[in-house]
């Protein structure tokens, strides 16, 4: 019984502490959403912060890839038409 005691006050001192200890202000998340990774890191939270590096390059692929896909095809079909047109110039002068 003296041994639960025990470990229910040292839990109850460990969450005072722990308020006392709290560094968090009410705008972290907006640091945490401008910042990123770069926000975790300075605060030595180092697997938060290699996880949201990793995250924001998936996330930012998603939303960046349909605007990349439509001029990389243009920029494919015009090499194409050129490369067509110099071979075909080249038969003519043959």
């Amino acid at each position: 019984m003296e041994l639960k005691e025990r470990v229910r006050v040292n839990q109850a001192k460990i969450d005072e502490l722990a308020d006392s200890f709290d560094e968090s202000t009410g705008l972290t998340w907006l640091w945490a959403f401008l910042f990123g990774p770069i926000y975790f890191a300075v605060h030595g939270f180092w697997s938060r912060a290699a996880l949201i590096l990793v995250l924001n390059f998936i996330i930012i692929g998603f939303f960046v890839a349909p605007f990349i896909a439509y001029p990389a095809w243009k920029i494919r079909a015009k090499e194409k038409a050129e490369r067509a047109l110099l071979l075909d110039a080249a038969e003519r002068n043959r």
